[in-house]
């Protein structure tokens, strides 16, 4: 009794199963779509049977040869975008055919008999020009991209015959623009003309407004360097030509900026700042007791807020709006003081002392080359009195005086 139950059991978990996964096998199978698709020439005639097709989908693609009506079946994804392309010697579409929201239905699928041109660039010395670009265009729609090679031709792959824009760009050459048409095999020779414009560099401080203009120097590669007067310099160039300009001046950053020349004169302006520094200015002595006062500014003599300072290594506080900050003193000697503003760092060192005389005392470099107190009169003293000789007047007046007695 027991294993019967147990085997009824098993036999109602198997249908179960069965019965939930219909639905997914089901579904899986209203998910794919029948797309029927007939090759036919440009008189709209099925082209027979032997032409390789491609449907492609994001995710996914399938092959199939048409059959000798022309058509093939293609199953692909309910909804899908699709793309559509025909492979054959005979054959060719230079855009993919689209089907949008893909549903079971029947297309036709237009193609053009195949044909070649052969491109041949040269110069106005009749040489043939090496790496020309040569793009072939179809009603507006771009079809081929490709250069030349070291004998100045390129040969397209199997295009759509008939009427085709044909543009040729070199740099150092006037765009060359024409119409041609595509047969079965079709050579075509095309001159380019090498040509220059003025391209003027313009160089400025653009802290300043207006921009201040700079004398500067100007690298234009494979052409020259050139030095700016008020701010200028003109040189001609090739045209349809691509730089990266290098502009260097004493006291500023270097800059380089990608400068594109094309069929007219250019000037172009190239900005450049002064390189990030700090100056710091203060007392060079201090009484015990005061507080010193720093003042920090910048390349462009701008206050420096938020700039961290350090006494002796160890932070102190940071400047404020005005970039400034007071520091106690608290014992005599020397002070360092380093200021970081995120990108630079200066030093200045400031002398306290204890006694007010010493404010005045002026610092003279002894024969190591580093400050020496100076060797003045005392304050007592009057002019030309030294100790030794304020101290020989003394013993003279003792002498007279032990006379008198």
């Amino acid at each position: 009794m027991g294993s019967t139950r147990l085997s009824i059991g098993l036999c109602l978990v198997m249908l179960v199963g069965m019965v939930g996964a219909l639905p997914a096998a089901v579904s899986a199978q209203q998910d794919q779509v029948t797309i029927t698709a007939t090759v036919v020439d440009q008189d709209g005639r099925s082209v027979g049977g032997g032409v390789d097709v491609t449907a492609s989908w994001q995710g996914g693609s399938v092959n199939g040869t048409t059959a000798s009506s022309g058509q093939v079946l293609l199953d692909v994804p309910r909804g899908a975008n699709v793309s559509i392309q025909v492979d054959d010697d005979r054959y060719v579409r230079n855009i993919p055919y689209e089907v949008s929201d893909a549903s079971t239905q029947s297309v036709d699928v237009p193609v053009t008999d195949a044909g070649t041109a052969t491109v041949t660039v040269r110069n106005a010395q009749n040489e043939t020009v090496e790496d020309a670009r040569v793009l072939l265009y179809r009603g507006g729609q771009f079809v081929t991209d490709q250069r030349t090679d070291a004998d100045g031709t390129v040969t397209t792959p199997a295009v759509e015959q008939g009427n085709y824009r044909l543009d040729i760009y070199k740099a150092g050459y006037l765009d060359n623009r024409t119409q041609i048409t595509v047969g079965s095999q079709t050579d075509i020779n095309r001159t380019i003309q090498q040509d220059e414009v003025l391209l003027t560099v313009e160089v400025v401080d653009d802290y300043f407004d207006p921009a201040e203009p700079l004398n500067a120097s100007v690298r234009i590669p494979s052409v020259g360097t050139l030095q700016t007067t008020d701010g200028d310099a003109a040189t001609t160039v090739p045209v349809n030509t691509k730089y990266n300009v290098d502009v260097t001046k004493d006291g500023y950053d270097q800059a380089t900026q990608t400068v594109t020349v094309k069929q007219r004169d250019l000037t172009e302006t190239i900005s450049i700042n002064r390189t990030d520094s700090l100056s710091i200015s203060t007392q060079d002595r201090v009484l015990l007791g005061n507080s010193i006062t720093l003042e920090v500014t910048d390349e462009y003599d701008d206050p420096v807020e938020g700039a961290t300072v350090s006494q002796d290594g160890q932070e102190v506080g940071t400047t404020d709006a005005d970039g400034q900050l007071e520091v106690d003193t608290e014992s005599a000697g020397s002070v360092s003081f380093t200021v970081d503003d995120g990108t630079v760092q200066e030093e200045v060192t400031v002398r306290v002392v204890d006694a007010p005389e010493e404010l005045t005392g002026t610092q003279i470099p002894d024969s190591t080359g580093t400050d020496a107190e100076p060797t003045g009169t005392s304050g007592g003293s009057g002019p030309g009195f030294t100790p030794v000789t304020v101290a020989a007047a003394l013993a003279l007046l003792s002498l007279v005086a032990a006379r008198h007695r």
